[in-house]
């Protein structure tokens, strides 16, 4: 794509009290129910195609509506595409290949005449207001959004060719080769229909031309020397696009009318057109202009197969003229590669709608120019849980992510999705620190939970513990007894490190279990415990659930014996669990 809106400020709109959307040329919008998501397509709608706003679309109907958009891309190649006339309206706003439009509506219910569109002057340093040719250089590159709502009648949309349905635009975009091969033959045709129908038509119907005459012998008794004739306008090619719409056939049946399907079949239909303009799009894409395409909830009542055909398209169609921007309740619609761009909608009493910001700028603001940064948007992104999340749990073990949902539905009787918690896989112990950085960059509580060792290791580094914390130094005391006692063998900083004997985890566990070393444990996992750092206190989870390796089958038969037997008589040490969950909740 040549040119896209990267930027969207919203102020006053529905539910938006002052919002910033960053925008690619696809863009996932991800919020809970209500929490403004088709507002945001709405007002980005607006800018491009103006219309009188009513009193319920401003959040303070004594502030004016402003929304204002960052158009990237305008280069002088892409300029030199436009008609001339156009080009000399706004080639002399462009700077850096940028362009700044905006468009306010002062007050509730104005003329639409009143309601006008200005374009950022950079000599000026202030905004001209609708300068003479505006609109119609604006509606080259960014011509009116297509938009297709969620819960609006699918069979209005989707089988009449209005120029306001999406059947209809996309009908304009499919049939201009069919318009462009057969437009003089068909007419041809038609004038031939003019000939026998109209009021001149030189070959007219005789049965016209009686009804013609017993009309006018009562005309001419009222006014002497008039006459009248019936006269049928001759349809053109477009009059006769716009009267298509769509018959659904199964079988060698007749054709069904699209409204007396249901809900499922229309949707299917209706992503279907969206799919073949994709295909179209791909074949002829020389174009100056880019269209958007604004969708809510795509994914509504399709098969999970077809919501992934559904995302391909519109993935196609983002690089193929049109910048696609969706709002969406499916993590399906998210591949990892666009969850660095996806944009999480969240509202609040203070803020009103607003975004999140974005995984790529959060992980860019943690991580800066950094090698190890696509490494990290690459495993956070893998899972597009955190993305539909209120909070984030953070872990690196394989058994917390096999077992902490099966134990936290145990324990608090709900799903970790039911209370909005995401389960996130680190690539590493030794990412907990920027990866918590990254979600709180997003706004996205988080915690993490970590096995013993962390604290000995990264905890130290990242600025958790003080390498002269007294409990960590005595811990470490006491180490040099563990080689003789029980095989253990310790590296050049004195820690544990895993030989033929038993493994540097295992001798972590060990320690666990000295006297000595509980109290000193407990100091650390309270400490790490208020910088939202779970330890477990016994080197790792397996230790507390009682499993004796990190395998299927292990996890399968802790499972089965916690349904037969119940969490207290399973594990020896079920209270961290509960104390883990209770944590986690709070």
């Amino acid at each position: 794509m040549s040119h896209k809106i990267s930027i969207v400020e919203i102020k006053n709109y529905k539910s938006i009290v002052n919002a910033e959307l960053k925008l690619s040329s696809f863009t996932p919008l991800v919020g809970y129910n209500n929490a403004g998501k088709s507002n945001c397509l709405s007002a980005i709608q607006w800018i491009l195609k103006k219309s009188s706003l009513s009193d319920k679309e401003f959040f303070d109907s004594s502030q004016p509506v402003e929304v204002i958009a960052t158009i990237n891309g305008v280069s002088q190649a892409l300029l030199d595409l436009m008609p001339p006339r156009q080009k000399s309206s706004i080639q002399n706003y462009v700077q850096n290949e940028t362009l700044k439009i905006r468009r306010v509506q002062e007050t509730p219910n104005a003329k639409v005449a009143e309601i006008r569109i200005s374009v950022w002057d950079d000599s000026a340093n202030d905004w001209a207001v609708n300068p003479t040719g505006l609109d119609n250089a604006l509606s080259v590159l960014l011509p009116e959004p297509i938009r297709i709502g969620a819960m609006e009648n699918a069979a209005e949309d989707a089988s009449k060719a209005k120029t306001s349905t999406t059947i209809g635009k996309l009908l304009g975009e499919f049939l201009t080769p069919v318009k462009t091969a057969h437009e003089a033959d068909l007419n041809q045709h038609l004038n031939e229909v003019g000939r026998r129908i109209s009021s001149d038509g030189d070959m007219r119907f005789s049965e016209l031309s009686i009804i013609d005459q017993n009309v006018n012998s009562r005309v001419n008794d009222l006014f002497p020397g008039m006459s009248v004739k019936l006269h049928f306008d001759t349809p053109k090619i477009d009059d006769l696009i716009k009267a298509g719409t769509l018959k659904v056939f199964e079988g060698a049946g007749n054709g069904r009318d699209f409204s007396s399907y249901g809900h499922g079949a229309q949707r299917s239909i209706q992503m279907a057109l969206v799919q073949y303009l994709a295909e179209i799009k791909r074949s002829n894409n020389s174009t100056a202009s880019t269209t958007l395409l604004l969708i809510d909830e795509p994914e509504l009542y399709l098969h999970p197969f077809a919501i992934e055909q559904v995302r391909e398209a519109l993935v196609a169609l983002s690089l193929s003229g049109y910048q696609v921007l969706i709002s969406t309740h499916s993590a399906q619609m998210i591949t990892p590669e666009l969850a660095e761009h996806t944009l999480l909608i969240r509202k609040s009493d203070v803020l009103g709608t607003h975004s999140r910001l974005r995984l790529a700028d959060a992980i860019q603001s943690v991580v800066p120019n950094s090698t190890h940064q696509m490494e990290q948007l690459f495993n956070l992104a893998h899972s597009s849980q955190l993305l539909f999340a209120e909070n984030v749990v953070l872990t690196e073990g394989k058994t917390e992510l096999r077992l902490l949902p099966f134990l936290f539905k145990n324990i608090a009787s709900l799903t970790m999705g039911q209370e909005k918690h995401a389960l996130v896989a680190q690539s590493g112990v030794n990412d907990t620190k920027k990866s918590l950085e990254i979600l709180t960059a997003m706004d996205l509580p988080s915690k993490a939970i970590c096995d013993l060792d962390y604290c000995f290791n990264g905890a130290v580094r990242d600025g958790f513990l003080l390498s002269t914390d007294q409990d960590l130094l005595s811990l470490k005391a006491l180490l040099p007894s563990l080689v003789q006692s029980h095989g253990v063998t310790l590296n050049g900083n004195g820690l544990p490190k895993s030989n033929n004997t038993i493994t540097a985890a295992g001798a972590y566990e060990v320690l666990a279990n000295d006297q000595a070393a509980i109290p000193l444990i407990e100091s650390l996992h309270t400490k790490m415990k208020a910088q939202n750092i779970w330890v477990w206190k016994k080197g790792a989870i397996e230790a507390h659930i009682g499993t004796p390796n990190k395998t299927e089958s292990a996890w399968a038969q802790f499972k089965s014996d916690v349904m037969t037997n119940g969490l207290s008589q399973t594990c020896s040490d079920h209270q961290s669990l509960l104390d883990l969950v209770e944590w986690l909740r709070n």
